[in-house]
């Protein structure tokens, strides 16, 4: 892959900085050099010898019981609704008619 000076100089205008001709021409040929390292490295990575991870971290995973549970806060959700809420739901106007 080959990054032109035109390249640079059309990323600069998009993330608004200003860079003088001659030091797109230098960007131009660390980002070519930049980005063929990176390819060379992509098309054989060593994945051999990476164990496979559920999660970057390694400390274990805690699971929780999968219970279900109302909450119990029926009084306390339904004190902040509005005029019409009965002792148990929410009133909420008719959207179809």
């Amino acid at each position: 892959m080959k990054i032109d000076k035109n390249t640079i100089k059309e990323m600069a205008f998009w993330v608004r900085v200003r860079i003088p001709d001659e030091e797109a021409e230098v960007m131009a040929g660390e980002f070519t050099e930049t980005l063929n390292w990176i390819g060379e490295r992509l098309k054989n990575p060593e994945i051999n010898t990476v164990p496979p991870m559920v999660s970057p971290f390694d400390e274990p995973i805690t699971l929780r019981k999968d219970e279900v549970t109302d909450g119990d806060k029926v009084e306390s959700v339904l004190k902040n609704a509005p005029e019409g809420a009965t002792e148990e739901y929410f009133s909420v106007p008719k959207m179809v008619e």
